[in-house]
């Protein structure tokens, strides 16, 4: 009986301080991924509320519940699995019962105070629980306001940008919208586009349950906002002409700025997102290969040309040089297009031209592995008849 008694002392030990861990990494100390009590907190949401329904609007309405709930739930069970942890603790002392020692814990966790300890270490022990149920719930307090800031941010984000690049946005679109109201060559719009992206990196890798938050407005969604932005960006650098080691252009220039902080910060956040996409390309590493043969992609030639063609002359190809745009384009486009299937999948995101009209079919939430979600690939091509991840 005492060698148990010991056992459960050392496993409710244990347990505290894994609950502590989950709750520093997570709040104080956010890294890239889930800690893995998070992780199986979230899993466990996202099997509840997210499964294809005949029901189209049901299935959207249990959807852009996930997030938020599986956020609240989140502190819950902290508690929970302490209350659980210091049970064992205290009966581990020694001359309680199981009851008892969880009326111990219960009362000492939320400070009520309905069950008292007879000895001087389980009284330790309950001014020790009691203050880390305080520090729980003062987490809590800090915890969401940042979230709903980091939320906030994003959607400030896709208000200022819905105008420009229209509903549901496209390249084509928004850069002749820029081209109209003068603003294609302002380096500030494209610096300010690109510090929303970064800002929005910073905030989903730390917080990767932000990128399962629904959009304010259902037809408009925020991956298909950075993939317009990031398309944009390749349409006007793919009609350049200037050389290694030359200056480019002013209307070359803010698209470029885009590409390079943008494309690193958007594959980032996907693979804090825990989909298996490759490491972020810099445009130093994909120069080099504009004059080899174009990567596949999910763009067709003549989609790119017909685009292009849409957009002349703001930045018309000159004569014969065609293929030399449609290489360009390519492999500046399968530096980020993997993960921009992969995002649109992940978030039921809604139909856009060329970002998430063809989304990847992305997988469940995993529940303690590290492994990678997994993701189908031939989801949604042309001619495929697998179904679509925004359906119902």
């Amino acid at each position: 009986m005492i060698a148990l008694q010991i056992l459960f002392f050392v496993v409710g030990t244990a347990l505290v301080l894994a609950i502590l861990g989950s709750a520093l990494k997570t709040v104080v100390l956010p890294q890239e991924g889930f800690p893995r009590l998070a992780a199986a907190v979230f899993a466990v949401v996202h099997r509840l509320l997210v499964h294809r329904s005949s029901i189209r609007s049901a299935a959207t309405s249990l959807r852009t519940l996930y997030a938020p709930v599986a956020l609240v739930s989140l502190p819950l069970v902290w508690m929970i699995f302490m209350v659980v942890a210091f049970t064992c603790i205290f009966w581990g002392t020694g001359s309680l019962s199981v009851q008892r020692a969880f009326e111990i814990s219960g009362s000492s966790l939320t400070t009520l105070g309905f069950a008292e300890p007879d000895t001087t270490a389980r009284i330790w022990l309950s001014f020790i629980e009691a203050t880390i149920g305080l520090g729980l719930v003062a987490l809590l307090i800090s915890y969401l306001p940042t979230i709903y800031s980091a939320y906030n941010g994003r959607e400030k984000g896709l208000v200022r940008l819905r105008p420009i690049s229209g509903t549901p946005p496209t390249a084509t679109g928004l850069i002749q919208t820029l081209h109209r109201v003068g603003a294609l060559d302002n380096i500030d719009f494209w610096r300010g586009q690109a510090d929303w992206i970064l800002d929005m990196e910073q905030t989903h890798m730390a917080f990767p349950i932000l990128s399962y938050f629904p959009e304010t407005r259902r037809d408009h969604s925020w991956v298909a906002s950075v993939g317009t932005l990031l398309d944009a960006a390749a349409l006007v650098m793919s009609a350049s002409q200037t050389g290694a080691g030359e200056a480019y252009d002013d209307v070359e220039k803010g698209p470029l700025l885009m590409f390079v902080y943008g494309v690193p910060a958007f594959v980032r956040v996907a693979r804090a997102a825990n989909v298996p996409v490759p490491g972020p390309a810099q445009l130093s590493e994909l120069t080099p290969h504009f004059d080899e043969p174009a990567p596949s992609l999910l763009i067709s030639r003549d989609e790119y040309l017909e685009s292009v063609a849409a957009l002349t002359p703001i930045i018309a190809l000159s004569p014969g040089r065609e293929e030399d745009g449609w290489r360009r384009f390519a492999w500046l486009r399968s530096s980020y297009e993997p993960a921009l299937r992969a995002m649109a999948g992940l978030t039921y995101a809604f139909p856009a031209p060329w970002t998430t009209e063809r989304a990847a079919l992305v997988g469940r939430p995993r529940f303690l592995s590290r492994r990678p979600l997994s993701v189908d690939w031939s989801a949604n091509l042309p001619g495929s008849a697998q179904p679509s991840p925004t359906g119902g």
